[in-house]
């Protein structure tokens, strides 16, 4: 019988099982967050609180009011940052004019210059939520609205203060969950079930 010569190049037993013991460690790590929707559930609301807290203290510091704007088109669904052009007052009946004026599509030249116009200091571009998931309804408390189609709006004043609102994002398996704006701190809830405001009041 043959024997094999000292120099043979191979692996031994023991550092494939250490190799594969390495690999199965990496998977067991790194597998969830690459298979979990959950993180894609988590990266949209980081957005979401992020974006809350530099536009109160941008607010703040600049003396504007800025707003959250949000299209709920079903097939065009996005979201994008305006800044108020002068001083305004927020009021239901001018929000509410405004959204119906959306909706005409209403393009007279004679018009006066919007009160908002969008700001692309923060999003260079309209942003959209991953695949699978969808805005199903923006509430604003102030202003006593909630919209489940057309424009919404959450606004950020002067004053350091945030809208009462509530954004409620579906996700690709349906689960619903709600996103609520503190409008003293500016911190953000983030509720794994559909909230209305009026619920989280009580």
């Amino acid at each position: 019988m043959k024997a094999l010569p000292k120099d043979h190049k191979g692996f031994s037993l023991l550092e494939l099982t250490v190799v594969l013991s390495i690999i199965a460690g990496i998977i067991a790590v790194a597998g969830p967050r690459l298979f979990d929707k959950k993180s894609d559930t988590r990266k949209v609301f980081r957005e979401f609180i992020i974006a809350g807290k530099d536009l109160k203290s941008r607010a703040k510091i600049s003396g504007s009011t800025y707003r959250l704007a949000f299209d709920l088109t079903e097939k065009q669904q996005s979201w994008w940052v305006e800044k108020s052009t002068r001083a305004v007052v927020i009021d239901r009946d001018k929000v509410q004019k405004e959204l119906e004026d959306a909706k005409k599509e209403n393009k007279d030249e004679s018009k006066p210059p919007p009160d908002f116009q969008i700001d692309t200091s923060i999003f260079k571009k309209k942003q959209t939520l991953p695949s699978g998931f969808k805005f199903k309804q923006i509430e604003s408390g102030s202003l006593d609205l909630t919209i489940t189609d057309g424009l919404a709006f959450i606004h950020f004043f002067s004053q350091g203060l945030i809208e009462t609102a509530a954004i409620q994002i579906e996700d690709p398996k349906g689960n619903i969950w709600t996103l609520v704006y503190n409008p003293l701190t500016g911190k953000s809830d983030v509720i794994p079930e559909a909230k209305l405001l009026k619920d989280l009041a009580r």
